[in-house]
């Protein structure tokens, strides 16, 4: 375990191993732990990719957009996550993931492993002031294969409707950050401002829908500096549970629908089974909107996150 020292000498802990206390409610989750690891060679390549031997770290030149184009196409090809360190001024994406793993089944609940490079990313931290930490989250779901087997085996087949309502669910719940993912912001923050008392970090997960950014605010370092271990476990796990809740409300998310306008043109040409046909009371909310109400319920004055849906 390796400990990250705030100002005034108190330490911040990353306590991966505390994640097991934690309730998930929901079943995807994504430990970013980080190891001391030792320094390999670079390979300058042309695109991104995720790479899993550790003999190499790789090196992409090219401009943010760029890279976020690519790792769309890993979003929907890889079963692995992968992180880099993004520098704007120099163009450049550095592999920072160590020891990436597909997601598998543990105690009954659906993991992925992904490492970051500690002396790396510490190393990057001491040469940049400014500087984006990326990952992404694959859009492959073993807990949705093992509910059709499981439904298949029970002999009630889940049919297409339900398999996509099961797999909107899931993309929707891969669009912002896990428990882990803030929990290695918060270290990596306090880490990198020690070094770069005016720079500028912030961190970014792609998913199926679009980027998420989070980060600190001047009050959540002030918070955290004045703070202990234990609490900001406990206030990351409100954090992400409230986000939860937001997504796993019973059944679809529903509102309203305004009262219906009909253009009485098209009206004469229904037919009288379309005429009389109620019309609906609600509409259902598309994952963008379930995705920004989720998130909204992540913000306080401490952390900030936003989510932007590719164009």
């Amino acid at each position: 375990m390796k400990l990250r020292k705030l100002p005034g000498n108190k330490p911040l802990i990353i306590l991966f191993a505390y994640l097991s206390i934690f309730t998930f409610s929901h079943n995807h989750i994504s430990l970013a732990t980080e190891q001391t690891t030792e320094q390999g060679e670079y390979n300058v390549i042309d695109n991104l990719i995720v790479n899993n031997r550790n003999k190499f770290k790789t090196v992409i030149h090219e401009s943010e957009a760029e890279g976020v184009s690519e790792m769309r196409k890993l979003i929907a090809s890889s079963l692995i996550e992968e992180s880099w360190a993004y520098l704007s001024h120099q163009q450049k994406w550095i592999e920072i993931g160590r020891n990436e793993e597909a997601e598998k089944k543990i105690d009954k609940r659906y993991i992925t492993k992904a490492e970051l490079d500690i002396p790396l990313l510490d190393k990057l931290m001491n040469e940049n002031n400014n500087m984006v930490l990326y990952h992404f989250h694959p859009s492959h779901s073993l807990s949705l294969e093992d509910k059709i087997r499981k439904r298949e085996k029970s002999g009630t087949p889940m049919d297409n409707k339900e398999i996509e309502k099961e797999r909107v669910k899931i993309l929707v719940k891969s669009s912002y950050p896990s428990r882990s993912d803030l929990l290695n912001m918060i270290g990596n923050s306090m880490e990198f401002f020690e070094r770069n008392a005016e720079g500028n970090i912030t961190f970014k997960v792609c998913s199926h829908y679009g980027i998420t950014e989070y980060y600190l605010t001047d009050e959540g370092m002030e918070y955290l500096h004045t703070g202990n271990s234990f609490k900001q476990i406990l206030w990351v796990k409100e954090i992400s549970s409230s986000a939860n809740i937001e997504v796993n409300v019973k059944g679809e998310i529903l509102e309203m629908n305004p009262m219906e306008t009909r253009d009485p043109l098209k009206r004469i040409k229904m037919s009288p089974k379309q005429k009389r046909k109620p019309v609906s009371r609600y509409i259902i909310i598309d994952p963008l909107t379930r995705i920004r109400r989720a998130i909204d319920t992540m913000n306080d004055k401490h952390i900030r996150v936003t989510f932007t849906p590719y164009h």
